[in-house]
């Protein structure tokens, strides 16, 4: 097995294992998403999140995290990942303010039976001012796009349903009416392949960007989702180059938001399959050390032990139970295995680190 070393001796993104260095200020940032339950236990996992300059909640910022049953909200998980990165000289993002797939039933039927906009105010002012100057960026808008089965190429979600694909539009000037400091995002997701559902996603994100900036209304970041997938093959850079320039070109910073690498084999050896995840990681990394307006880059999760990605697989869920640890039988798409042995693509991570 390709691994660094044993777990106690965990490399980091900007150090060699030990408490990480003093920040100087870079261009851009490295993070992970955490989940608050990862920062109370000094562990190895604990030791790689203090080594990222950028945190992000994985699910746990979400509106059904926050308010679950409407007018009792619970700050206690951005809390927890603001406390934390304060202590360890680190940035938050918020992550993010409008969701589909995670946004209260109660609010859903509010939005879609009176179509009240003030739900979404109120929404956002649960949340902005109460961590304004902790938390200094935030995705207001996750996922708005859809291109094959869509309204105009906007994904027909519960918002867009209630209020139409104006919504975007009105929930940054709302976000920005309410922390005029904070930058604001949208962020979506299939954007850097060479393939026809790729090309037109990422032509109606150049679309909606221009009109957003055309109007005047306030966006500062647009995230790109890196959740790369090797059966489709190793993404085309020079296409990923030119939408990250044309991005650019608009005005608006870019973001990777959630890198990790699906693989398509789990029967190949293991140095071979961590060589092809790298590989993909690396085709990425190397655009954005060429794009200035590439701000930040954000792995979704540091171990696969955690990873989102064991659901895509259910023969890793056996993986993740048994113990010791099967590393091999999970899907090996993040910075550290499961027992939290780094592998190359901690190593291209490193690298692009080291380019800032």
């Amino acid at each position: 097995m390709a691994s660094a070393g044993p777990a106690e001796t965990v490399p980091n993104f900007l150090g060699d294992g030990a408490a990480p260095p003093a920040r100087k200020p870079v261009a851009r940032l490295f993070g992970a998403a955490v989940r608050p339950d990862q920062l109370t236990d000094e562990t190895p996992l604990l030791q790689a999140i203090r080594g990222c300059g950028l945190l992000v909640p994985e699910y746990h910022g979400q509106w059904s995290a926050v308010e679950w049953r409407r007018g009792d909200p619970w700050y206690g998980n951005y809390d927890a990942i603001c406390d934390f990165a304060e202590k360890h000289g680190q940035q938050v993002r918020g992550h993010s303010l409008i969701w589909e797939q995670m946004t209260p039933d109660w609010a859903r039927d509010e939005m879609l039976h009176g179509k009240d906009w003030n739900t979404i105010e109120r929404h956002f002012a649960t949340l902005l001012p109460r961590y304004a100057g902790r938390i200094r960026e935030w995705i207001v808008v996750n996922e708005m796009i859809d291109t094959e089965h869509g309204d105009h190429g906007f994904r027909r979600t519960s918002f867009q349903r209630a209020y139409g694909n104006d919504y975007v539009r009105r929930a940054l000037e709302t976000a920005r009416v309410l922390d005029p400091q904070a930058k604001l995002m949208i962020n979506d997701y299939s954007l850097l392949y060479d393939n026809p559902v790729d090309e037109a996603r990422r032509n109606q994100m150049l679309r909606l960007v221009e009109r957003i900036k055309a109007s005047g209304t306030p966006l500062d970041m647009v995230g790109l989702q890196g959740h790369l997938e090797l059966r489709k093959g190793r993404i085309s850079q020079p296409k990923v180059a030119r939408f990250m320039a044309d991005l650019a070109g608009m005005g608006v910073e870019v973001a990777i938001t959630e890198l990790d690498v699906l693989e398509d084999d789990l029967n190949r050896p293991v140095e071979e399959r961590d060589a092809r995840v790298a590989q993909a990681a690396q085709d990425l990394l190397d655009v954005v050390a060429n794009q200035k307006a590439v701000s930040s880059v954000v792995t979704w999760g540091l171990s696969d032990k955690q990873s989102w990605l064991q659901d895509r697989l259910p023969v890793t869920k056996a993986a993740q139970a048994c113990s010791p640890i099967d590393c091999g039988a999970m899907n090996r798409g993040l910075p550290f295995d499961g027992e939290m042995r780094a592998k190359p693509m901690h190593a291209a991570l490193q690298r692009a680190v080291s380019m800032v």
